[in-house]
């Protein structure tokens, strides 16, 4: 997809801010010192984009002189994601981008939750005894229970902390993904790609 417009904005000193508004809509914001240039909202990140990119390039109109008129206007967005962007965004997460040193750069930045292993709760219902694993230096048992009506399941609880004991963050934390290129389009794709880097909330 070409993004000629937004790559242009960014070029000239804006930034992009993408987010998920309160009823699903993919929503894309370039701004210049907090100033409104450029607008988006669609079902899916890529058309947002899309609508962001005609609206720099158009000098910026107001909104109601876009949706309802020249494109649809959609009270919320797609509960299935279309692509990689989009179903990033779809969790409630972020994307900015904005050109330094030669490059355009691309920041996506969300939550991570962390997800016990299949095979290891598989194991935990088979056998009925505990297991032990880490992640980013967090140690969990994962353990059986049972349910009210007798059916067996398994539950996990923390053991050992890096740091000073923290359960919100043990399951839950802020991540980033960076990439950059010389487009726009291959600037997000390498933030896709990217491995997540835990973010510090202190």
């Amino acid at each position: 997809m070409e993004l000629t417009g937004i790559e242009k904005s960014l070029h000239e000193g804006c930034r992009l801010h993408g987010f998920l508004s309160g009823g699903g809509l993919r929503v894309m914001r370039i701004e210049q010192d907090k100033v409104l240039k450029g607008y988006g909202e669609q079902p899916h990140a890529e058309d947002a984009l899309s609508d962001a990119n005609e609206d720099y390039l158009a000098g910026g109109r107001p909104y109601d002189e876009v949706y309802g008129k020249l494109k649809p206007h959609y009270l919320t967005g797609s509960s299935s994601g279309a692509s990689p962007l989009d179903s990033w965004m779809l969790k409630g997460r972020t994307i900015d981008a904005y050109f330094e040193q030669g490059s355009i750069i691309v920041d996506l930045n969300g939550t991570g939750v962390v997800e016990i292993p299949e095979e290891i709760t598989n194991k935990v219902m088979k056998t009925g005894q505990s297991e032990t694993w880490e992640d980013r230096g967090h140690t969990y048992e994962i353990y059986l229970t049972m349910f009210p009506n007798g059916e067996p399941g398994w539950s996990a609880k923390v053991t050992r902390f890096p740091n000073a004991p923290d359960y919100s963050r043990a399951w839950f934390y802020k991540i980033m993904k960076r990439g950059q290129a010389d487009t726009l389009d291959e600037a997000i794709e390498n933030a896709l790609k990217a491995e997540s880097v835990e973010i510090s909330k202190d």
